[in-house]
């Protein structure tokens, strides 16, 4: 998984080098697959241009990538890729977006390699199973912070706002009486990424898809950290919902989550 690790990060590095290209730039387009959910034309291109260079290299592997490249194999590896996490914010010029690369296989059921990318801020979270984790080579934990009315916390909200019972605004409300406080950057891969290096004592989020959380969760995982559905039970990247702590305060924050 190592050779995997360290070309997921070069292809991450070349991507975010094509994001910040079109930043704030006059070229770049935008348009609405629905009312709160938008793509630009530079989330269109890193994809592109992710995709084929894993199917260059790894050709047997298959990928599941957000803009809609797909492709399917018998191998028992998945990429699964976000060209652009937080579109929202790349499209306002706010500087807080990544590319998320997570691989996945299917036969252990777990994510064997996750790298986030923070082009503007240079910042390259990676991690591969039993190898720890890292910012720009250097080993990152989780935060000490023991208990919830201390910890500083990081949530999401769903695009799709149909589902009253899973728009978040509850958890939010009882989740933000209780701790210290609550941050929302937008970007599910960051969200984790900070959760894994300490800045957030943990992180939650309902209705995500597998590109938005793979990398992230690993790499919290690997800081130390516990990841697991709002239940309890084992974290996979299908299920489309996350909690990630530093571990200390899971069982207090699983608690609020069942009220």
């Amino acid at each position: 998984m190592k050779e995997i690790q360290r070309f997921a990060e070069v292809i991450s590095k070349k991507a975010g080098a094509i994001l910040l290209s079109g930043f704030r730039a006059k070229s770049t387009t935008i348009t609405y697959k629905r009312i709160t959910d938008i793509v630009t034309n530079m989330d269109r291109k890193s994809e592109e241009y992710l995709c084929e260079a894993i199917q260059k290299r790894f050709p047997e592997h298959a990928i599941v990538a957000e803009e809609g490249s797909s492709i399917e194999s018998a191998s028992d590896l998945v990429w699964y890729i976000d060209p652009l996490d937080a579109t929202n914010n790349y499209a306002h010029g706010i500087p807080f977006f990544c590319i998320s690369i997570g691989i996945f296989s299917k036969s252990l059921q777990k994510v064997m390699v996750g790298v986030v990318y923070d082009p503007v801020h240079d910042e390259l979270f990676s991690a591969y199973r039993g190898g720890g984790a890292h910012i720009n080579s250097t080993p990152i934990h989780v935060s000490k912070t023991g208990s919830l009315n201390r910890a500083f916390l990081a949530t999401g909200f769903p695009v799709n706002r149909d589902n009253a019972c899973r728009d978040n605004i509850e958890e939010f409300s009882r989740l933000a009486l209780i701790s210290m406080g609550i941050r929302r950057i937008g970007s599910a891969a960051l969200d984790l990424c900070y959760t894994a290096c300490g800045r957030f004592d943990g992180y939650w989020e309902p209705e995500l898809q597998p590109w938005d959380m793979a990398a992230g969760a690993l790499i919290v995982e690997e800081a130390g950290g516990m990841v697991t559905r709002y239940d309890g039970s084992a974290f996979i990247p299908s299920f489309p919902e996350i909690i990630a702590t530093n571990g200390k305060i899971h069982e207090e924050v699983l608690r609020y989550m069942r009220r």
